[in-house]
């Protein structure tokens, strides 16, 4: 910690595992556990797999909080193109550079190809019908800022209730285009010079396109169809990849696996994303990609957070990671991704919305920030194994919802155990006991807070007690009290 950092700052993050290549199976041989068949396996950065969203000018140094090294960025249909036929390229060279900026300091920007050229949106009336709703979009009326009044009708099929009838304003560039083939020539004309000049390799091909999201006021078959499935050919003809546009929480996976079935779109994605699910239903996603192609394709989150509660980093960050390693997508090239939103909170912001960035407005880390730092700085800055073989005498389980509380269970270059314990607020425990397998005498163990400070905890035969209370007046303390699910660690080291 140097003299200009907050006391919330989290110690600097280890790079020992990486910089070593240590083989896990003699490390894990230290506290007798069962090491990896390959015992010289090189460990993957844990920042390989984080990442953040709009870092800006900011981009290049974000690998200074846990190593991360994505960070996300939109392309705008309207900045590109202003006016129908006339690209501004130097639009397009700008986010180049930035591209090129960041790749100079180990961090890769992924573009999002969005949204509608408000001169391409469609004025006409349009409808359709997806599940048991009926959408009427009327024809454009008065302009009113950059959207246009409109009549929106939505209606409940199997029972005739009428959802919704009134006028609205609804955003040009949100509305989709009325000739797809110029959104076509729109993605062909960026792909080819980010391709072609800069090397990016991925696309994002809109963001949220559902409804109730608020960035598509269209179908979701229109979407596939006109949308994402044209980008991912134009795309791919340039030798890129394509990131399905972040499927949003607000639908549920089973709508979104249903929509790529009917629509034949699975085979026209290489990444698989969505926004705020949690493991189960990324569990159901895998599952249904490998009923549909016999194997799973890569699973990113490229928003997750934006959250009031302090503690929803340290939440979310073990329970995802701990899913994502036991199905194998963390050890895989670009097979998992979680991508905080956002990077910093603007000046504007409200005490409250700034607490769901990484960094306020002025820098300085929020509680994510903190808790973020914590995990990479427990992990040693590598992905870490799972470690299950453990009990507890409060029926904590490796859950993949979080509501009624869950622990997850790592092995950390096969030198230390790391098991992160979740309980709701108001949950009638003051201790977890917890039964290990089989530490040698010499291993020690710690109950370290959200913001790392540490406990000395007595190892008995295998057995440790981990209070759930923090200390009173610290930050740890305020920060889960504010929470619905309150964590801490168990560290055991030799």
């Amino acid at each position: 910690m140097t003299a200009a950092d907050p006391p919330d700052v989290p110690r600097a993050l280890s790079r020992r595992a990486v910089l070593a290549g240590a083989g896990l199976g003699a490390a894990a041989a230290v506290l007798g556990l069962p090491g990896p068949a390959n015992a010289a396996v090189t460990p993957v950065p844990l920042g390989a797999l984080l990442g953040t969203n709009h870092a800006g000018t900011a981009g290049p140094g974000i690998g200074a909080l846990a190593g991360m090294s994505w960070d996300r960025a939109d392309v705008l249909w309207a900045a590109v193109e202003p006016t129908q036929g006339t690209y501004d390229d130097s639009a397009v060279h700008a986010f180049g550079a930035r591209f090129a900026a960041a790749a100079a300091n180990g961090v890769t920007l992924l573009p999002v190809l969005a949204y509608s050229a408000p001169w391409a949106a469609r004025t006409t009336a349009y409808g359709w019908t997806h599940w048991d709703v009926r959408y009427e979009v009327g024809a454009a009326q008065a302009a009113v800022g950059s959207g246009w009044q409109r009549r929106v009708t939505r209606t409940r099929i199997s029972t005739g209730e009428v959802l919704q009838d009134e006028v609205v304003v609804l955003p040009k560039d949100r509305t989709p285009p009325a000739d797809p083939a110029r959104w076509s020539a729109f993605v062909d004309h960026v792909v080819g010079i980010l391709r072609g000049t800069y090397g990016v390799e991925y696309f994002q091909v809109w963001n949220e396109a559902y409804w109730s999201a608020g960035f598509w006021y269209g179908s979701p078959y229109e979407y596939v169809d006109q949308i994402h499935k044209p980008a991912s050919t134009v795309i791919r003809g340039h030798g890129g990849k394509v990131v399905y546009g972040g499927w949003p929480s607000v639908a549920a996976i089973a709508r979104f696996t249903a929509l790529l079935t009917e629509t034949g779109a699975w085979s026209s994605i290489d990444v698989l994303d969505v926004h705020y699910y949690k493991p189960s239903d990324l569990e159901s996603l895998r599952v249904a990609c490998v009923a549909a192609l016999g194997t799973s394709l890569p699973i990113w989150q490229t928003e997750i957070g934006y959250s009031t509660s302090p503690a929803a980093a340290a939440l979310v960050y073990p329970g995802l990671l701990h899913w994502a390693i036991t199905r194998g997508l963390a050890q895989r090239p670009d097979g998992f991704k979680l991508l905080w939103y956002a990077w910093q909170a603007p000046a504007s912001a409200s005490a409250a919305d700034a607490g769901r960035y990484l960094r306020k407005a002025d820098g300085t880390p929020t509680s994510h920030g903190v808790c973020l730092g914590i995990v990479a700085d427990l992990f040693d800055g590598v992905v870490p194994e799972t470690y299950d073989t453990h009990t507890n005498d409060a029926g904590l389980t490796t859950a993949r919802d979080w509501a009624s509380g869950s622990v997850e269970g790592f092995l950390v270059g096969g030198s230390k155990i790391v098991i992160a314990v979740h309980t709701p607020a108001g949950w009638a425990g003051t201790h977890v006991t917890f039964t290990l397998a089989s530490p040698p005498p010499t291993a020690v163990a710690a109950r370290v807070d959200l913001t790392g400070q540490r406990t000395p905890l007595a190892l008995t035969g295998g057995t440790v007690t981990v209070p759930l209370a923090d200390a009173p007046g610290s930050a740890a303390a305020s920060h889960n009290a504010a929470s619905s699910i309150r964590t801490c660690y168990l560290e055991v080291s030799s």
